[in-house]
């Protein structure tokens, strides 16, 4: 049902239901709930998983910059690096910042130490021409408590994009238009959750 109890978590919490295992989080920045493991769990009611995000959406603006940029990450014999964005929020307001890294036509790795910064939003990294995919290395990577977030075709007239929510190593998709605002950039290559069939 709708009427979860309080959460009351550091980190995160697991939540046992009819269709499964979810994890649960709250950030000031959004909360979420992602499927973990489905199954049948007799006697507990279903739960769907969910997002909601906690500040305004980020300006259409902040994404067109992110493509343009990563255009520009051209090596000798001009194809495109990988490059890696990350959107710092203070409460208030929103900053893209291109942190220190060392990039390559396949990775991309920051140089700082900054992967517990309660700051940052929404990690995004760009694949140059190839696809928008979460890679294994990216499943290694991205287990923070955040958004992520994926650009990919950059040279074509239609560059795709994809975002998701991660809880800690558990991912959930989302469509881009659930943190930018008035989207119509990138093709967004979001894959809804199938519908679920009544237990």
């Amino acid at each position: 049902s709708d009427d979860l109890p309080a959460y009351d978590a550091i980190g995160y919490q697991y939540l046992m239901a009819g269709n499964g295992l979810f994890v649960r989080t709250e950030t000031r920045f959004f909360t979420a709930i992602v499927p973990v493991k489905r199954a049948i769990v007799r006697g507990l009611p279903l739960l769907k998983g969910r997002f909601r995000l906690r500040v305004p959406k980020l300006p259409e603006s902040l994404l067109t910059a992110v493509f343009a940029d990563a255009r520009l990450a051209r090596r000798p014999d001009g194809g495109l690096n990988e490059v890696l964005y990350q959107f710092h929020h203070d409460g208030q307001t929103v900053q893209l910042k291109k942190p220190p890294q060392e990039a390559t036509a396949i990775s991309v790795t920051s140089t700082t130490s900054n992967s517990t910064d309660e700051n940052i939003l929404c990690d995004l990294h760009s694949h140059g021409n190839m696809d928008a995919f979460w890679s294994e290395t990216d499943d290694m990577d991205e287990r923070n408590g955040r958004l992520y977030a994926v650009v990919g075709k950059l040279d074509s007239d239609k560059p795709e994009m994809r975002l998701r929510v991660g809880i800690y190593g558990y991912w959930m998709s989302l469509p881009v238009t659930a943190l930018f605002a008035d989207n119509s950039h990138p093709i967004d290559l979001h894959q809804p959750p199938k519908k679920e069939k009544t237990i």
